[in-house]
């Protein structure tokens, strides 16, 4: 079973290394710096953008509904060799990436099929104030999806 996972593992990161996605600096997430927020269910997602260098953004999401905040994760967009991730770690649990395997001017795809859910993290922007972020996974044959429509603020 070790031996698949490796084997798929190299598959992707060879497929990966041969998409335009993996630019050479952070360019092409520079819009997302800053502050979002957006309506979702009972309460309001915030998710904030910061850039620490060249080759990295750090961020936060929470959600908040009322004033209880049920869901709070750190995350980060990095350039690791010459691989774009997106790492996301859940308050006291462990970072789990996704690998950018496609992207244009817009929007951005990373994957990790290993992962329960997510498997794909996908942030599409809508214009300069509004972003898209769809976050879903096929397990068991079931596609499951969370979307966010946020505005910058």
């Amino acid at each position: 079973m070790k031996s698949v996972k490796y084997l798929f593992l190299l598959v992707v990161l060879g497929t990966v290394s041969s998409i335009s996605a993996q630019n050479s600096d952070n360019d092409q997430f520079h819009w997302l710096i800053g502050n979002w927020k957006g309506n979702h269910n009972d309460g309001v997602f915030y998710e904030s953008w910061v850039r620490t260098d060249n080759n990295a953004l750090v961020g936060k999401a929470y959600n908040v509904v009322k004033s209880d905040t049920l869901f709070k994760e750190q995350i980060l967009i990095q350039k690791i060799g010459k691989f774009w991730v997106y790492i996301a770690t859940i308050e006291e649990g462990y970072p789990v990436l996704f690998t950018l395997i496609n992207s244009d001017d817009t929007k951005w795809t990373f994957v990790n099929y290993e992962h329960d859910f997510p498997q794909r993290i996908v942030y599409h922007q809508i214009d300069e104030k509004k972003l898209h972020v769809l976050i879903e996974s096929d397990a068991q044959g079931v596609n499951v999806k969370e979307k966010y429509l946020l505005e910058k603020y």
